[in-house]
């Protein structure tokens, strides 16, 4: 089969490799339909991966994508042939995974959450990564005493999983974005508290906003620039979760007497530590519990151009507007091969 694989210089080169034929135990053969490139994917390109990044067979790249389950091996329901499944390769570690950027990637069974048979795949070809972020997340701050949470990328993917998981869990939530465009959006996805970055009352709205709502949980994923601007207005123990960063400041400068006189706490998050994802019954568990809320809008992936594997260099390169993300897909002909030349 086809498939983009890095080399030694952490690049990407079209191959033939193996056809994966009879998965081994717990694992399931997806034939892709589609596989969204996210950040994460361009990232790591020319540089060092993580140590925990699960490896592939064959070096195949790429964690995320849709399919459709062609094959089961033992220990996976049998029901799971023939179903759509939206996948994320990081969540289980295996030495038999096959990454996503391939005609048949081959996956523990834990990296794949079940899709509606009515859903288009596409629209699910980058979402796992962004829906099992937030649910962790949440899972972690309810556990640490936190009723609700401020959402600081209120109109990032993950920012509207979150928002999501708020809603479909009836957790009190404040959406920070942007500009009005941003807001229009998370109203249109029920949001009922989103504030803009631009107001004039800002800093006063999410004062008073944060304490009505006991919003103490800060899913941030703006980093140092906007949390030194929020500090002050934050409700008492209040907890900032740092999982990622778009703003330019690479310095957390929260003063001494803001941090002690609200009992402020600071603290990384990562989905691949957290409880949900190394226990791998409780990922069982939210797999399990997502797929049934999976089909909200909030969930799908902003679909940017489609390429075709031998445009791989220009795939990388795109840059989508509004968040979306650019499709990487095989030609299927009618029969269901795959032309790739």
């Amino acid at each position: 089969m086809k498939a983009i694989c890095v080399v030694a210089n952490q690049t990407l080169i079209a191959r033939d490799v193996p056809t994966p034929e009879k998965p081994p135990r717990d694992h399931v053969i997806v034939r892709m339909d589609a596989c969204a490139i996210n950040p994460g994917d361009k990232f790591f390109l020319g540089r060092m991966p993580p140590p925990d990044l699960a490896l592939s067979v064959y070096d195949v790249w790429g964690v995320s994508g849709a399919g459709i389950v062609v094959s089961a091996g033992e220990g996976v329901p049998p029901s799971y042939v023939g179903k759509k499944v939206a996948v994320y390769r990081s969540l289980q570690k295996s030495e038999n995974l096959i990454g996503t950027w391939c005609e048949y990637a081959q996956l523990h069974r834990l990296n794949c959450i079940l899709l509606p048979d009515e859903v288009d795949t596409q629209d699910y070809s980058g979402s796992l990564v962004n829906v099992i972020t937030p649910y962790a997340f949440w899972r972690q701050a309810a556990s640490e005493g936190h009723k609700g949470v401020l959402i600081t990328a209120g109109a990032s993917a993950t920012g509207i999983a979150m928002l999501g998981i708020a809603l479909a869990n009836r957790i009190p939530v404040l959406c920070l974005v942007r500009d009005e465009q941003g807001k229009q959006e998370l109203r249109n996805l029920g949001a009922d508290n989103v504030l803009v970055q631009e107001s004039r009352s800002f800093e006063q709205d999410i004062a008073d906003i944060t304490r009505r709502l006991e919003t103490t949980a800060v899913f941030d994923g703006v980093g140092a620039e906007l949390v030194n601007r929020i500090a002050p207005s934050l409700p008492a123990h209040a907890t900032i979760y740092s999982y990622g960063r778009l703003g330019t400041e690479g310095f957390f400068r929260i003063a001494g007497d803001v941090l002690m006189a609200k009992d402020l706490s600071l603290k990384s998050f990562s989905n691949f530590r957290s409880a949900t994802v190394q226990n791998p019954r409780e990922l069982e568990t939210a797999l399990q519990q997502l797929s049934g809320t999976i089909a909200m809008p909030h969930f799908r992936t902003k679909r940017g151009k489609v390429f075709e594997f031998e445009k791989i260099q220009d795939a990388i390169s795109y840059i989508g507007g509004d968040g979306e993300k650019p499709i990487l897909r095989a030609e299927m002909t009618a029969a269901g091969s795959v032309i790739l030349e």
